[in-house]
């Protein structure tokens, strides 16, 4: 179970990928999953240290990481 979980949480990265905001409701719909489903994702890869900008009922968006030289 945890692995069809992570497999899941990183399908929703992947569609975050293209920095566009993208919607709970169309990452649910993509996934055939529930919204509060997505929104556990969101939760679980932020802690996990996923630069996930956002929030419920605006939008989530995969912030660019900076790059340095250095």
């Amino acid at each position: 179970m945890a692995y069809h979980r992570a497999t899941k949480a990183g399908e929703v990265l992947a569609m975050l990928g293209d920095h566009e905001v993208t919607t709970a409701p169309k990452l649910a719909a993509h996934l055939q999953v529930s919204e509060r489903t997505i929104h556990r994702y969101i939760k679980d890869l932020r802690a996990a240290g996923a630069p996930i900008r956002g929030e419920a009922g605006m939008g989530f968006q995969l912030r660019k990481r900076s790059v340095t030289n250095g």
